[in-house]
């Protein structure tokens, strides 16, 4: 979705928008969630209970003593609905995380529509922020990234995986980009890492413990035509798995260099390999089925 330029920023008299970095809402995006949340929430009661409930965690009689209040100073005040400056504080002033936590509470809900998710998703990508959503199957989820290349990357190989049907690798890979949204880095890592080996066991069985024959297998297929290109995946897996390698190297919770680029990129990376895997297995399979 394009940016929508105010005449200022079209001619040169304000800065166009800069990309946010991840870990970073802006203000103006913070403004329009909270006005596209107030809107849905003052209209779906059912909406509003269970953000209170599980998000602000707050008891049947607060919320109903809350609502009673509102009812009774009605025409003296503007609509609200319960506990409604806690939730725009949420939204305004709280951490990132907690934005997303909470937006991502009332677009799972069980009555929200998918036209209300949508919107969130292009307030995203309209203000440039450092996160898409991933609608591509419920629970919507936010998938952090540097950029709208990187965004959309990560999203197709998701959507390449599960057209797949190779669902484990999808959900390794969603909730990646969920732990590195919990500033769970080690833990994303990992995940990253098992997308590309659950592929591997789709490929061949016997890659349990290497990629070695899952790259043998699309490669007496045909499908791995160039040697180099063969042994280069097979030193980038030997690389994430060996004891040397990124996975012992990161996946110490307590390592100094577990942060959120070395996440970053291992979800990127991870993405890209598993979908790049998936494609090739796919194009194994129709051969077969053309060969019988």
């Amino acid at each position: 979705m394009a940016v929508n330029l105010t005449f200022s920023q079209h001619f040169g008299y304000e800065p166009l928008p800069e990309p946010m970095q991840p870990e970073q809402i802006s203000d103006e995006l913070r403004r329009e969630i909270w006005n596209a949340v107030r809107g849905l929430l003052l209209d779906k009661e059912t909406i509003t209970e269970r953000v209170l409930k599980s998000f602000l965690k707050r008891t049947e009689d607060e919320i109903e003593k809350e609502a009673h209040n509102i009812q009774l100073m009605q025409g003296v005040v503007e609509r609200k609905f319960p506990f409604q400056e806690e939730i725009k504080s949420h939204i305004i002033s709280g951490r990132f995380n907690s934005v997303l936590d909470l937006v991502g509470n009332i677009i799972n809900a069980e009555n929200t529509t998918k036209e209300f998710a949508s919107r969130i998703k292009n307030l995203f990508e309209e203000y440039t922020a450092a996160y898409r959503l991933d609608m591509s199957e419920r629970p919507f989820k936010f998938i952090p990234c540097r950029s709208k290349e990187e965004g959309e990357a990560v999203q197709q190989a998701i959507e390449t995986i599960q057209e797949a049907d190779m669902d484990g690798a999808a959900t390794h890979l969603r909730d990646a980009a969920e732990h590195i949204n919990a500033q769970q880095y080690a833990d994303s890592i990992a995940d990253s890492i098992h997308a590309v080996e659950s592929v591997a066991r789709t490929i061949d069985p016997r890659a349990s413990e290497t990629l070695g024959p899952a790259l043998n297998s699309l490669e007496d297929a045909g499908l791995l035509k160039h040697s180099d290109l063969k042994e280069a995946l097979r030193k980038l897996y030997h690389y994430t798995c060996d004891e040397q390698g990124i996975r012992h190297a990161l996946l110490d919770k307590d390592a100094p260099d577990v942060g959120l680029d070395e996440a970053m990129f291992m979800l990127g990376a991870c993405a890209s390999f598993a979908a790049y895997l998936v494609s090739k297995h796919r194009q194994q399979a129709e051969g077969r089925e053309s060969d019988g």
